[in-house]
C-alpha cells in the first residue's frame, strides 16, 4: 500500500524575522536585568535606589544624591559649620551631630545657639519634601538616675535629646507631619566598642553619643 507523506511547506527565516527575534531577546534580557536590579534595592535601600534612579534619569536633580552632595559640600567648605558629618546610606541621607556640641553631659536641653551654625543646612532641607527622623543615640555606659518620680535612663535621655532637636526644627518652620522622634539609646553604635579600652574606648563612646537627622 502506497503511503503519501504530507510535507508542510517550510517558511524560510528571512533577515527581517531574524532581526526581530534578536531584538526581542535583547529586550527580554534588559527586562530581566531591570527586574533583578529592582529586587536588589527592594529592601528600602534608599541610597542605592536614588543612585539607580539618578543613573536611569541621567542626572541627580531632585534626588537624595543631589541633596547629600550639596550638604556635604556645605559642611566641607563653609565656615561656621562644624561638628556634623553627612553621608548617604541604606536608609537615606544622614547627618550626625556630636552630642557634646549640642548638650551638656547628661542633659537633654540644647545649649544656647548650639544649632545656629546649622541654619544654612536646615534651610536647604526645608525646601525638600522628604520625611525627617531625628534620632537620639547614647553610649553604652548605663544610666539610672531619678528625676522626681521618674527614672532617667539612656533610653529616655536619647529620646528627650531627639525631642529637643525636633522642637528646634519646628521653630524653624518644619511642619510636624514631616518629623519623627526616635530614641535608640546604645543599640545602634556608630563605632563598635568590642575589644577597645582606655583612650580608644573613650573616643568611640564620644562618637556614639550623637543626634542623627535621617532624611528619607
Amino acid at each position: 500500500m502506497h503511503q503519501t507523506r504530507l510535507e508542510l511547506p517550510s517558511t524560510p527565516i528571512t533577515d527581517e524575522s531574524s532581526a526581530f527575534f534578536i531584538s526581542l531577546s535583547d529586550l527580554m534580557i534588559l527586562l530581566c536585568v531591570f527586574f533583578i536590579m529592582m529586587v536588589s534595592v527592594s529592601k528600602i535601600d534608599m541610597g542605592s535606589f536614588e543612585r539607580v534612579r539618578s543613573a536611569l534619569q541621567g542626572h541627580t536633580q531632585n534626588t537624595l544624591v543631589e541633596l547629600s552632595d550639596r550638604l556635604e559640600e556645605m559642611v566641607t567648605e563653609e565656615a561656621g559649620i562644624s561638628g556634623v558629618e553627612v553621608g548617604i546610606g541604606r536608609e537615606g541621607v544622614r547627618l550626625d551631630f556630636e552630642a557634646a556640641a549640642l548638650f551638656d553631659s547628661g542633659s537633654a536641653v540644647l545649649k544656647t545657639g548650639a544649632l545656629d551654625g546649622m541654619l544654612p543646612i536646615f534651610e536647604i532641607i526645608s525646601t525638600t519634601r522628604y520625611r525627617i527622623d531625628v534620632e537620639g543615640h547614647s553610649d553604652d555606659v548605663p544610666l539610672h538616675r531619678k528625676s522626681g518620680d521618674e527614672l532617667e535612663t539612656n533610653w529616655s535621655l536619647s529620646g528627650r535629646r531627639a525631642s529637643s532637636v525636633v522642637h528646634r526644627l519646628q521653630e524653624l518652620g518644619f511642619p510636624p507631619s514631616r518629623l519623627r522622634i526616635v530614641g535608640y539609646a546604645a543599640t545602634r553604635p556608630k563605632v563598635p566598642i568590642d575589644g577597645l579600652s582606655e583612650e580608644a574606648l573613650d573616643r568611640a563612646r564620644a562618637e556614639n553619643r550623637r543626634v542623627s537627622i535621617l532624611i528619607r
